[in-house]
């Protein structure tokens, strides 16, 4: 029996909200599998789960903040520690149970119940923050809560596209991250852009030449305690994002196994390397040869934006393409970008 703790996602956490469940007690959890959505001051991070088995017991309820450090799970096998049987204290005016209904059955609604507003200490938060009335902002959490993502749309004005995307998918019992969508979005941007989707390569009378792939393979870095692997989605702009989710999730699972076969390590046109979950804004990635180019992506993170005549808090995500100057020219990679910036501010165009 493991002890799943609130961890830190950035050297300033002090504490953290459970966002959402993505596991009910009973469900098998697999090692690397993503088990909850953890809400800080910044951003919205995924919770991986270091050990396999069931989850035995959800702690910590949706929408409380515990400090780092503190159980919030069980995760294993066998039976639960003595100081773990009794049921958790709910936390103080949350409306909230322990057990999350299943995310289909929670249509977006009003936030409001007998006069209380339900609503994520983070989403209250932020509501005083940017004076948004919380009696007039639907809730798309179970149970018609209101989480932060609902209070950030409110003050926008608009509906957030590309988060508010994935909260769909994920209700529909789908399970996808931010990283699925991109490498969904850089596959179609490949198509799209196939002057990326190349490789250099020596001609047939041995000079320097460009080989075009007809395939688009995206490969995606996983890191182990001794290494980097680069597991590779293939043919990932025919396949929905779902798929891509399901494959790049088991093929990590057995990388940090040692179980990863070869041939899932060749073949890659493009690659994807995503450290957003450690914090980090901007970074460039280096290209694996025979590959073209390769695309870093940071974290999610709030800033001020203006929409309007109005500033506002915005969710901005910064990638960054490193490119074969030999095959691919800075406006050839530019004109990538903006196809990629296009479909991922307009996600429904990434599901089609």
């Amino acid at each position: 029996m493991a002890e799943v703790t609130m961890p830190r996602l950035s050297d300033t956490m002090s504490e953290g909200t459970v966002g959402r469940w993505l596991k009910k007690v009973g469900e098998a959890v697999a090692v690397g599998e993503i088990i909850a959505e953890i809400e800080t001051d910044k951003a919205t991070m995924e919770l991986e789960s270091f050990d396999a088995g069931t989850m035995q017991k959800i702690v910590i309820p949706e929408g409380q903040t515990v400090p780092i450090g503190e159980v919030i799970a069980y995760v294993g096998e066998g039976a639960l520690p003595a100081e773990a049987t009794p049921a958790a204290a709910p936390a103080v005016g949350a409306s909230q149970s322990a057990r999350p209904a299943p995310a289909a059955s929670a249509p977006a609604t009003n936030g409001v119940d007998d006069g209380r507003v339900k609503a994520s200490p983070l989403a209250k938060r932020i509501a005083d923050e940017l004076g948004v009335d919380l009696r007039q902002v639907a809730g798309s959490g179970p149970g018609g809560r209101i989480v932060k993502e609902d209070v950030e749309a409110a003050a926008a004005g608009k509906p957030r596209p590309a988060l508010a995307l994935r909260e769909q998918i994920v209700a529909s019992g789908t399970r996808v991250s931010v990283n699925d969508l991109v490498v969904k979005a850089s596959a179609k941007a490949l198509r799209a852009v196939p002057a990326v989707n190349v490789s250099y390569a020596a001609g047939p009378d041995g000079q320097p030449a460009i080989a075009s792939h007809p395939a688009v393979n995206v490969s995606v870095a996983v890191a182990l305690p001794d290494g980097l692997v680069a597991p590779v989605v293939r043919d990932a702009d025919k396949k929905s994002v779902g798929t891509i989710s399901a494959e790049i999730r088991d093929m990590a699972t057995r990388a940090r196994d040692g179980k990863i076969k070869p041939n899932e390590l060749d073949g890659a046109t493009f690659q994807v390397t995503n450290l957003g979950m450690f914090g980090v804004v901007e970074f460039g990635s280096i290209i694996t040869a025979p590959q073209a180019a390769s695309l870093a992506v940071g974290a999610v993170r709030k800033v001020p934006v203006v929409r309007g005549d109005q500033i506002v808090i915005g969710q901005v995500m910064n990638v960054t393409i490193s490119a074969d100057h030999r095959v691919v020219d800075g406006a050839v990679a530019a004109e990538y970008l903006k196809e990629l910036k296009k479909l991922l501010e307009a996600p429904m165009s990434i599901l089609i």
